[in-house]
């Protein structure tokens, strides 16, 4: 008989901790976002004599259950006697924190007193996010520079290189493409200050270039280089990307090939037999051009999205939308703004979006108390 109890509280055993383990897993999965919007009710005894104390308890209750809605671990454990269960427990503790709050209600009856919140429920603020999202670019005329001591074979090539780099940009799939690739850039600087500056400017105009979207002009620079009996040329593909209306330099950034050319003899005809085969040389570059380009794009997917703010018409609003990749709802933090009672920090508010048009958004902050006129001119860093 004890036989049989004890199977019967190893089966019960095995389903508590499966059911356990399916719970967390739930919960888990819900936390894949790094930052979510959810609402809590928390629940106190109301004490007629101290209300405070009954608002204070109701509120760390809501608070809770808003962590808990951000994701949760579940650990569980049975206390066995004499074959019988005697004590079951299970552990629930939140994973993530909550990041700041409003309360929506508060109501009260002859037994309880509850309290509704709106919540930003998150972890890390520092975590980097690089998920794909619209690239818009400007791609304007670039250059070519070539050493003397290049053969004219080689030197030849990089007008296709140059020429493939625009093709493979133009080519990504997250990325939008304003090709002014026979304009250049300082000029357009220049006839932005000055339209009479020169005669592009009054012929073809300025191009628009919006404040979320950025300004891309790429470099190709080859040069000799001698390693080991070889003549060896170092390619280096530059990028320098500008961002914005203003278009300040954002990044620049190199990157190189070492391409063994031939054998340095005086012998003409070691130099023959080991000169690559160009096509062969070709192929890597290409095949060097499209990594690195994929590389450096991928790194603009890394690098936070960020709007000046501005009020327009008695309404909070950025200078990104759909277009350079803002969601509805998607939070933001502003640094610089005194607040009390903020569960981040005294000095950062969270702000979300409420409208997301093109290429602006309006944003409602989560403390109703902050004065939007001491957000005009801020920068906002989205993090999710």
């Amino acid at each position: 008989m004890n036989k049989i109890i004890l199977t019967f509280i190893n089966i019960y055993k095995i389903f508590i901790f499966i059911a356990l383990l399916a719970f967390n897993s739930a919960l888990y999965a819900q936390d894949k976002s790094n930052f979510k919007h959810v609402e809590a009710t928390g629940r106190s005894i109301l004490l007629p004599e101290n209300i405070e104390t009954s608002r204070k308890r109701a509120l760390e209750d809501a608070i809770y259950l808003a962590a808990l809605k951000g994701g949760a671990n579940v650990n569980g454990f049975s206390a066995i006697s004499s074959n019988t269960i005697i004590n079951e427990q299970s552990v629930i503790k939140a994973t993530n924190r909550v990041l700041d709050f409003k309360i929506l209600s508060e109501t009260q009856n002859k037994e309880y007193l509850t309290i509704k919140i709106r919540a930003v429920v998150g972890n890390e603020l520092s975590k980097q996010n690089c998920n794909i999202r619209p690239i818009n670019i400007n791609l304007f005329k670039g250059s070519i520079t070539v050493d003397t001591n290049v053969p004219s074979e080689l030197a030849r090539y990089t007008s296709l290189w140059y020429n493939k780099t625009y093709e493979y940009i133009s080519k990504l799939p997250n990325v939008n493409i304003n090709n002014f690739q026979n304009r250049q850039l300082n000029q357009i600087i220049k006839s932005s200050q000055n339209s009479s500056f020169n005669y592009n400017a009054i012929t073809k105009g300025i191009p628009i270039i919006h404040p979320g979207n950025y300004s891309l002009v790429p470099k190709i620079v080859l040069t000799k280089t001698n390693k080991n009996s070889f003549a060896n040329y170092l390619l280096t593909i530059s990028f320098d990307l500008y961002k914005g209306q203003k278009i300040k330099l954002e990044t620049s950034k190199s990157y190189n090939l070492l391409i063994n050319y031939q054998l340095e003899s005086k012998f003409q005809f070691l130099k023959n037999i080991s000169t690559l085969d160009l096509d062969k040389v070709d192929q890597n570059v290409n095949n060097h051009l499209s990594k690195v380009i994929n590389s450096f794009f991928n790194d603009i997917n890394c690098m936070p999205l960020e709007g000046k703010l501005t009020i327009n018409e008695g309404k909070l609003q950025v200078d990104l939308g759909s277009k350079q990749g803002l969601k509805h709802k998607q939070i933001g933090l502003v640094n610089g703004i005194k607040i009390q009672n903020s569960m981040l920090n005294d000095s950062i508010l969270i702000v979300h979006t409420d409208d997301v048009f093109d290429n602006h958004s309006i944003l409602l902050p989560l403390n109703d108390n902050v004065k939007l006129t001491n957000l005009n001119d801020k920068i906002v860093k989205f993090v999710e």
